[in-house]
C-alpha cells in the first residue's frame, strides 16, 4: 500500500479489520448452524450478502485510493458504503439467527440494526447528492435540516419498536415476524429519496443524462427488486442490490468526475505555468549593474494566484518596481492579474509617472469589470544614479525601509484607493530618496495576514522582527528569513492567501 498516504493506509487497515471480522462472524454462525439446517432459499440469500460484503470491502479500498490520488471528497459516499455493508451483514445474520430460540435477543438486536440502515442510507444518499450537485444554499439546502430531524425521528421509532413491536417482532421460538405497520418504517427513506431525486431534476441542466439515470437507479432498483421478491419469503436481495448500485455510482459518477477534475487540474497547471513565466524570475537581474541588488518571490495559495510583482528598466537610469494584489483567488484573479500587470508595465514604459500610469490603468480596468475585481498596487520609479524616487500606493500595504546601519521600519503615509474601484480617480505620489546601503521591502497582505491554527495573524510586528534578525542580509536572504518565519508561525495551517515579496538593496554609484 505504498501508493497511498499514512492517513489513508490507517483507514484501510481499520476497515479491513472490521469488514473481515464481520465476514468471519457470519461464516462462524453459518458453520455453527450447519448449512444442512438452513433452508436453501436462506443459503442463497446469505451467499448473495457475502458476495456484496466482499465487493463492499474492495470498493472501500478503491475509494480511499481515489481520494489519495484525486483529492475528491468521497466522505458521504464512504458513509453510504459503510452503512450498506452493515445492512448486508445484518441481513445475513438475520437469516442465520431466524428460528433459533436461544438467540432471540440477538435476533432482535440484529434486525433493529438492519432497520436502522434504511434511514441512514437515505440520509447519506441525500448528503452525497447535495455534495455532488454542489447545492449549499437555497430552498433545497434548507430542506436538509428537515432531513436531519426526520432521521432522528426514524431512529427513535426503531428504538420504540424494541418495546412495542410496531415494525417487527421475534417470537419465543426465535422466528421473525413483520407487523402490519412495517411499511411505515420505509416512510422516511422514501421521502428522502424523493427529495434527493427532486434536487437532481432541478439541477438536470447541469448534468449529463447518464448522471441523472445513475441517481434514479439507486432509488428505483432496490424498490423494484423488493417488489419482485416480496412474494418469496426468505429472499431479500435489496441490501445486495444497494451495494451493487453504490458500485455503479462510484464507477459512473465519481470516476467521471475524477476525469473532469484531472482535466481541470491540467488546465490549472497550464495556467500556473503561464502565470509563472509572465513574472520576471531571472536572478541576479542585470548582473552587470552594480547600483542595486533585488530578489522577488510569489507563493500562490492556489495553483494560480492574484498577486504579482514586476521590475524593469524604463531607461538606462530609471528602474520601475511594482507590487500588486488582485482581490479574489483562482483563475478569475489570475486573468485580472495578467491584464493589470501588462497595462501597468506598458504605461510605465511609455514614460508615465506612477500616478498617471495608475490613473490610466484604473479607467481601463473599470470598463466592463462585471466581476467587480480590483487591485491594490505599489509602484515606484527609482533613479539608480541618485537614489531619488517617486512612488504611488493604491490601497496597498505600507512599504518597509531600512537605512544603512539601521533597522527595517514601516513607511506609513496616506494611500490612494485601489485600482479598478471608481473611474476617474486621481492618485497621489510620494517622493523618497535611497542612500547607498539602504534596503526596501515590499509585499502583499498574504505576509502579515498569514494565519496559524489558533487563528492568529502573523502581523507586521513579526514581519519586522524577521527582517531585523539579519538586517544586512541580501534581498534573497531577506525574503528567505521572512518566509521561514511565516512557515514556522503558521505550522500545518492551510495557506489562504498568496504570499508575494520583493527586496531591493541600493548600493549607489561608486565614485
Amino acid at each position: 500500500m505504498e501508493f497511498i498516504g499514512k492517513k489513508e493506509k490507517k483507514q484501510v487497515i481499520i476497515a479491513s479489520i472490521i469488514y473481515i471480522a464481520l465476514i468471519i462472524l457470519c461464516v462462524q454462525f453459518l458453520f455453527l448452524r450447519g448449512i444442512h439446517n438452513i433452508l436453501p432459499i436462506y443459503v442463497f440469500n446469505i451467499s448473495f450478502d457475502f458476495f456484496g460484503m466482499v465487493m463492499g470491502y474492495i470498493l472501500f479500498v478503491c475509494c480511499i485510493i481515489d481520494v489519495q490520488k484525486t483529492g475528491t471528497d468521497l466522505r458521504y459516499l464512504l458513509y453510504l458504503l459503510n452503512v450498506a455493508y452493515l445492512g448486508l451483514f445484518s441481513d445475513a445474520m438475520a437469516w442465520l439467527l431466524d428460528g433459533v430460540a436461544g438467540l432471540r435477543l440477538l435476533n432482535i438486536l440484529d434486525n433493529t440494526v438492519y432497520y436502522l440502515c434504511a434511514p441512514l442510507e437515505a440520509c447519506f444518499f441525500w448528503l452525497y447528492t447535495m455534495d455532488y450537485l454542489g447545492i449549499k444554499k437555497g430552498i433545497i439546502a434548507k430542506f436538509g435540516k428537515g432531513i436531519q430531524i426526520g432521521l432522528c425521528l426514524a431512529i427513535c421509532m426503531r428504538i420504540i419498536n424494541l418495546f412495542t413491536g410496531i415494525y417487527f417482532t421475534v417470537d419465543a421460538d426465535g422466528i421473525y415476524h413483520r407487523s402490519p405497520m412495517y411499511p411505515l418504517s420505509m416512510t422516511y427513506a422514501l421521502i428522502t429519496m424523493i427529495a434527493a431525486l427532486t434536487a437532481v431534476i432541478v439541477k438536470r441542466n447541469y448534468l449529463q443524462l447518464y448522471q441523472i439515470v445513475t441517481f434514479f437507479l439507486y432509488a428505483v432498483a432496490p424498490i423494484a427488486v423488493g417488489i419482485m421478491t416480496v412474494a418469496v419469503y426468505g429472499l431479500s436481495l435489496s441490501a445486495g442490490v444497494v451495494m451493487l448500485i453504490i458500485l455503479v455510482m462510484y464507477c459512473i459518477l465519481n470516476v467521471a468526475q475524477g476525469k473532469e477534475r484531472a482535466a481541470a487540474d491540467r488546465d490549472l497547471a497550464l495556467a500556473a505555468n503561464i502565470q509563472e513565466n509572465m513574472l520576471p524570475k531571472t536572478f541576479p537581474y542585470m548582473p552587470g549593474r552594480k547600483e542595486f541588488d533585488l530578489y522577488a518571490t510569489m507563493n500562490p495559495a492556489k495553483e494560480v494566484g492574484g498577486d504579482f510583482y514586476d521590475f524593469f528598466m524604463i531607461d538606462d537610469d530609471k528602474m520601475c518596481l511594482v507590487m500588486a494584489d488582485v482581490s479574489g483567488k483562482g483563475i478569475p484573479a489570475a486573468l485580472f492579474m495578467m491584464v493589470s500587470r501588462t497595462l501597468i508595465r506598458n504605461r510605465m514604459l511609455m514614460g508615465d509617472s506612477p500616478a498617471s500610469a495608475l490613473s490610466s490603468v484604473n479607467n481601463q480596468l473599470c470598463e466592463g469589470n462585471e466581476a467587480e475585481l480590483f487591485v491594490t498596487v505599489w509602484v515606484a520609479v527609482i533613479s539608480l544614479s541618485t537614489g531619488k524616487g517617486v512612488a504611488a500606493n493604491a490601497g496597498h500595504e505600507h512599504p518597509v525601509l531600512r537605512r544603512a546601519g539601521g533597522l527595517f521600519q514601516l513607511v506609513e503615509y496616506k494611500h490612494s484607493p485601489a485600482v479598478a474601484t471608481i473611474e476617474g480617480i486621481r492618485f497621489r505620489e510620494h517622493e523618497f530618496e535611497l542612500n547607498p546601503g539602504d534596503s526596501l521591502f515590499v509585499y502583499t497582505d498574504g505576509v502579515p495576514e498569514a494565519t496559524n491554527a489558533q487563528n492568529e495573524l502573523f502581523g507586521s510586528e513579526r514581519m519586522l522582527m524577521a527582517l531585523n534578525k539579519n538586517p544586512d542580509a541580501s534581498p534573497k536572504d531577506m525574503l528567505g528569513n521572512v518566509y521561514s518565519s511565516i512557515q514556522e508561525f503558521v505550522g500545518n495551517a492551510k495557506q489562504f492567501d498568496d504570499i508575494t515579496m520583493l527586496g531591493f538593496s541600493y548600493k549607489g554609484v561608486k565614485q
